[in-house]
């Protein structure tokens, strides 16, 4: 069975955690070849830079890339820095802020469980 790659299948493909933006970036051009009509650069790069999520698109979004080769190097440039920790990882962030907060909230717990405790010592 034979089926039409069209603009929407571009839209809906994603880059796999364990996939480098190399692999992704192949994987995607190869399909993005196979869509009828052909595409345009610029409709090429606004495609392409909708398939990433926040991280990468925040990056990729300010680019000003006229070419589709530009915006794979920027994408790449972006991966390297991730991984040289130059970029935190939004995911990362998150964690450690919730951390904060379970920490803040058990605290507040455990001083008004000595309040009580205090309280009922006086009235004894």
């Amino acid at each position: 069975m034979n089926v039409d790659l069209d603009r929407s299948s571009l839209q809906a493909m994603e880059k796999d955690n364990k996939e480098s933006i190399r692999e992704y970036t192949q994987r995607w051009y190869e399909t993005a070849t196979q869509v009828n009509p052909p595409l345009l650069e610029k409709e090429m790069i606004n495609l392409f830079v909708n398939t990433f999520k926040a991280l990468y698109f925040e990056y990729l979004v300010g680019s000003s890339a006229q070419y589709f080769c530009d915006s794979v190097a920027i994408a790449e440039r972006i991966e390297q820095a991730i991984h040289l920790g130059r970029i935190a990882d939004s995911t990362e962030e998150k964690y450690f802020t919730r951390a904060k907060k379970e920490t803040e909230v058990h605290n507040v717990k455990g001083r008004y469980k000595n309040d009580r405790k205090s309280y009922q010592n006086k009235d004894i």
